[in-house]
């Protein structure tokens, strides 16, 4: 039997059931932590089934469901409901939302493959036809330099990125490499090593020496494949190494993992900066550093006694606190009892691997920022690729060199640093003149100097932002019905449901009353328009009690959405823009996502 099946689920243990049991029935298994990865997969590999989780971290099963059948390509697909919760009603929300099949957890494994077996058997029942969404996948918008003396290299690379929708620019040794960067200040350099005139080792020192180029992620590609070659090209400051002939599909997933960090980077500048100026304090471009505390925390997940002696001994002489388990289930217990901030994580473990490891960190919300290091004694370059698909920051080969894993530790702790800054920014807000005191949110009056500021770098840096503005519905009715308790307790609420839908990069404001707003870096109309359903579809999940008893629903909301450039070019334009798409919202019949196009 060759069909393949895509298992959607979150939860490790059902993952490692569900592949054992379709394993058994002779299928072919895809996996995917969240909603978001399932949805890529499904439309790179086109399983004959997909099973999905309903409760899953950011966007929900229910919802991944609707953006699947509102794409003709992959409308065909059938997709079972998995689920925990099992109330009344949620078979009808599951066939509602256009999955074929219903399955309750815990799984009856003797009914399982039988089901299972009757949908790829049978085709799948017409669906009604439901609300078209935006696809999930969103343009990249980074700008990248490639630097490499040998044009067929720099074809080739160019070729690759383009397909991805980036936009390239090149140069062809160090010096034009430093010129380019001061003109264009590009999102990620590629550097090229053995180059006439100045070679990558001098041009990423000048980069990393100079503060407005210093956060530039850098990747070095080189036919160089020694250790010390490595650890010299870290030492300069390059963020990565990669040797030739490059892997399109490493290339690519280490591009992503690099433009994403820039992003986090830039973010806590743009944040701190707003603070500043929010509070008339100096710019702290100049100041801004990673944060990293006196001794981060390093699990190292080893089942070898002599390589724990050898790993642990390292890395304790470069003053990290280090916590070691022996499997995979005593590391799960020691990240979730303990602040860890790196794992060294070997692949092959007794009982759940190093890649279930990984797959579950990568899918929790609590987790998914603790850097993860790869460790096999294999140079298997299709696992190196799996790793990096589930999420995993890093991948190193034993026997491992003690200066390689010093700098490939220490760079990805201070990538923990800026994530874990950005993290505690939201949450010195809590407590600060910036916030919102009813809802933690932002207040207006810093929104509108975050997204000025945001507006402005947008324009210059050539990305798109956009801007959601939310309203309760017939807030006012509530207010007047349930007393101005109930009214906060839903403006809570809905503030944590709006948090809880958004990204790290994203920023949410309470802007008045019961009206909330969103800024989105990087986002254009299509992606704006995927957020604004997850945060409707969230609120409108809701289900919240008065002091009595009485419940206070159902919660819905407006949402107008307007996008920097194509809409407006300044702040008060935007916010303008997405007002008068609010406003629309109402008109229409309330409870609904409006943008200009």
């Amino acid at each position: 039997m060759d069909k393949t099946v895509l298992v959607i689920e979150d939860d490790h243990l059902n993952m490692k059931l569900m592949r054992s049991l379709l394993g058994l029935g002779g299928y072919q298994v895809l996996e995917a932590g969240e909603a978001e990865t399932g949805l890529q997969k499904a439309t790179e590999y086109h399983p004959d089934l997909i099973l999905m989780d309903v409760q899953l971290p950011g966007l929900d099963g229910l919802s991944a469901t609707r953006q699947l059948k509102a794409d003709p390509d992959l409308a065909g697909i059938p997709v079972i409901a998995l689920t925990g919760l099992a109330m009344d009603g949620d078979r009808e929300k599951a066939m509602g939302a256009g999955c074929q099949d219903y399955i309750s957890k815990p799984i009856d494994t003797r009914r399982f493959l039988e089901q299972i077996g009757s949908l790829l058997i049978t085709p799948a029942p017409e669906q009604k036809s439901v609300p078209e969404a935006p696809p999930s996948v969103q343009r990249p918008y980074s700008r990248i330099l490639v630097v490499d003396d040998d044009p067929m290299n720099v074809k080739l690379v160019t070729a690759l990125l383009k397909k991805d929708g980036y936009e390239i620019f090149t140069a062809g040794n160090g010096v034009e490499a430093l010129d380019e960067v001061r003109q264009q200040q590009p999102d990620l350099i590629l550097m090229d090593v053995m180059m006439p005139i100045m070679d990558g080792y001098q041009a990423t020192r000048e980069l990393k020496d100079d503060p407005l180029t210093a956060g530039i992620p850098i990747i070095m590609i080189t036919a160089l494949n020694g250790t010390e070659d490595k650890v010299h090209g870290l030492r300069c400051g390059a963020d990565e190494f990669l040797t030739k002939p490059v892997n399109s599909a490493e290339l690519l997933a280490r591009t992503k993992s690099m433009l994403r960090l820039k992003q986090y980077q830039d973010q806590l500048l743009l944040r701190t900066r707003s603070e500043k100026a929010f509070n008339n304090q100096p710019d702290p471009a100049a100041t801004v550093g990673t944060g990293l505390s006196a001794r981060p925390k390093v699990l190292l997940v080893e089942d070898s006694e002599k390589d724990v002696r050898l790993l642990s001994g390292q890395i304790k002489d470069q003053g990290y606190d280090v916590h070691v388990a022996h499997d995979g289930e005593e590391a799960l217990q020691k990240i979730m009892s303990s602040a860890i901030d790196l794992v060294l994580l070997d692949i092959f473990l007794p009982g759940m691997d190093g890649f279930e490891v990984c797959q579950h960190l990568k899918a929790q919300a609590d987790t998914r920022d603790i850097q993860v290091v790869l460790i096999t004694c294999l140079k298997d370059l299709e696992g190196k690729v799996k790793g990096m698909e589930l999420g995993a920051d890093d991948y190193l080969v034993k026997p491992i060199d003690s200066r390689e894993l010093a700098a490939r530790v220490k760079a990805l702790l201070a990538k923990k640093a800026y994530l874990d800054r950005l993290h505690s920014h939201y949450q010195n807000a809590l407590t600060s003149a910036i916030s919102d005191g009813l809802t933690g949110l932002y207040n207006q009056t810093y929104f509108k100097k975050f997204l000025d500021l945001e507006i402005k770098r947008s324009l210059r840096q050539r990305y798109p932002t956009s801007l959601i503005m939310l309203d309760l519905d017939d807030f006012k009715g509530l207010n007047d019905r349930y007393g101005h308790l109930a009214g906060d307790l839903v403006l809570r609420e809905t503030a944590r449901a709006i948090h809880a839908s958004i990204r790290e990069v994203d920023l949410a404001a309470r802007y008045g009353g019961e009206e909330f707003a969103v800024a989105l870096p990087y986002a254009d109309a299509e992606g704006a328009g995927i957020v604004g359903t997850r945060i409707l579809e969230a609120i409108r999940r809701l289900e919240l009690k008065g002091a009595q008893g009485e419940p206070l629903g159902p919660v819905t909301a407006s949402i107008g959405i307007a996008g920097c450039p194509q809409d407006a070019q300044d702040a008060e334009t935007l916010i303008q823009q997405a007002d008068a798409m609010l406003y629309r919202a109402k008109q229409e019949g309330k409870n609904r996502v409006v943008h200009p196009n």
